[in-house]
């Protein structure tokens, strides 16, 4: 019994220490300098893929580069930030860290990162319709809420793929 305990023991500390060196490696990096160029495509695609969401749903909008224009005069700059990157990359992290089996953790990999790209794109469709029709809430929504819904997701869905892959 003591040998498991220790073995847990050691396992969580492995944990904890991957996780907070790569997330400094990754904020250490995480700058228009160093990420901005070689988000790029990942930042236009974004951008194209926000662009015909809007189009589906019905809302006006044009795309220029990065930026997308309402004809109302609202626009928004979709940049490295905005696209779901960083969110994805922590929960990549914590999914690869955590002493899980390869095939579990692939299949938490394909689902988390793809639930949190199409979150991450409901949110841009989200503050586009408030930059256009309620302007006063974007700023709030933008900064308070819709980060504190993402870093929920990512909790979320790495507890809820440890929690998967301990019954499978």
């Amino acid at each position: 019994m003591g040998d498991v305990i220790k073995m847990i023991r050691q396992e969580k500390r492995r944990f904890n220490t991957i996780m907070v060196l790569v997330t400094a490696v990754i904020l250490l990096m995480y700058r228009d300098d160093i990420l901005g160029s070689f988000l790029a495509p990942l930042t236009m695609m974004t951008a194209r893929a926000t662009l015909v969401l809007l189009h589906w749903l019905g809302i006006e909008a044009v795309q220029v580069a990065t930026r997308i224009y309402h004809p109302d005069g609202f626009v928004y700059e979709i940049y490295y930030r905005c696209t779901g990157f960083l969110p994805a990359a922590f929960l990549v992290i914590a999914i690869l860290a955590y002493p899980r089996p390869v095939i579990s953790k692939i299949w938490g990999l394909v689902v988390g990162v793809s639930v949190l790209m199409a979150l991450n794109l409901t949110r841009l469709i989200h503050l586009f319709y408030l930059g256009v029709y309620h302007p006063a809430a974007f700023d709030f929504v933008h900064t308070i809420l819709w980060r504190g819904g993402l870093i929920l997701a990512i909790v979320c869905l790495w507890r809820g793929w440890i929690k998967w892959s301990r019954s499978h």
